[in-house]
Formats: structure tokens, sequence, C-alpha cells
């Protein structure tokens, strides 16, 4: 691995980064966030733009449109770059075969799904909204359950996203 750099601060937790030949980065800790944001350099043109590890999430995030599949991988993985957390906690981060990480570090916060079904669950979530209106003013459904209620606004959101992906793809 090359060479160590170090970002401190006295708000944030300190993070040491450690990048393969080819790797750039570079680290934001402002408004709330903390993260490091990382960039291929395969030798031609400009760098390729490849997400950024969100030290306060424990998450990688994927660039918008990225070629290149970067995620939280093992270290027998081949990882492009190590993060160091505080003292010790080791995170590292390269090419993954996967879209989703292989382990994460830092809160728990969840939003159904990672970067790459952001679009997907946005959808899914607008045809919950409206499933739960046709089925909330529906006089029919007044005299269920509220277990039957939430089977009928689930099951309405599924249809309502299979017409949708039928009709119009992702």
């Amino acid at each position: 691995m090359g060479q160590l750099d170090n970002y401190g601060s006295e708000t944030m937790v300190s993070v040491k980064v450690i990048p393969e030949k080819g790797v750039e980065y570079s680290v934001y800790e402002k408004n709330g966030k903390h993260r490091v944001y990382f960039k291929m350099n395969n030798g031609g043109g400009r760098p390729i733009e490849v997400g950024n590890y969100d030290i306060i999430e424990g998450k990688f995030f994927p660039a918008r449109g990225a070629t290149l599949v970067w995620n939280v991988v093992e270290k027998e993985d081949n990882p492009q770059a190590l993060i160091v957390i505080g003292d010790s906690k080791q995170i590292f981060v390269g090419k993954s075969a996967s879209p989703t990480p292989a382990k994460s570090w830092g809160g728990n916060k969840s939003y159904g799904g990672n970067n790459n079904n952001r679009d997907r669950d946005i959808k899914r979530g607008m045809c919950f909204n409206n499933a739960t209106a046709l089925v909330a003013n529906n006089p029919a459904y007044h005299a269920m359950d509220d277990a039957e209620v939430v089977e009928a606004i689930m099951d309405l959101t599924d249809s309502l996203f299979a017409e949708y992906m039928k009709r119009y793809g992702n």
C-alpha cells in the first residue's frame, strides 16, 4: 500500500487512508458529514469517481453512474485502500463483485437498501403511498381488522409496482 495520510479533527474521529497506486482520495468533514471520496486514475485522462465511504453511516456509497463497482471488501479481496478509523478500526474498500457491503462500521441506519436500489425504493414507496390512500378511502376495507388492511395495502403495493415495472421498466 502507498503513502499514509492522516486527517484528524477535534469534533470527528481521526481517519487515516492508505491508498494503492492509482487511487486518489479526499476527506470531507463538514456540516455533520465525514466521508472519504475515492477516484481511480488509470493513467489516462481524468480520474474516475468510484464513490465514498461514509464514516458516520459505516457504509460505502457508489458514485452515480460509476462503471467500477467499489464497496467494503475483506482484507483478502485485494482492497484498493485501507481506511483506519480512530486508533485501530480497519475498513478495506475496493473493487467488488457484490453491490452490497461485506461488513460495515458505525450507525445502524437503514434506508431500505443500498444506493443502487434508491430509484426502485422510491418508486415502490410511491406505490405504497398510493395503495394506502386507495385502501383508506374505500369503505369496503373499514370493516376489516388491521391485519387484513395491512395485507390488502401490501398486496396492492406489489400489484401497482409490478405493473409499473412491466410498463416502464426500471
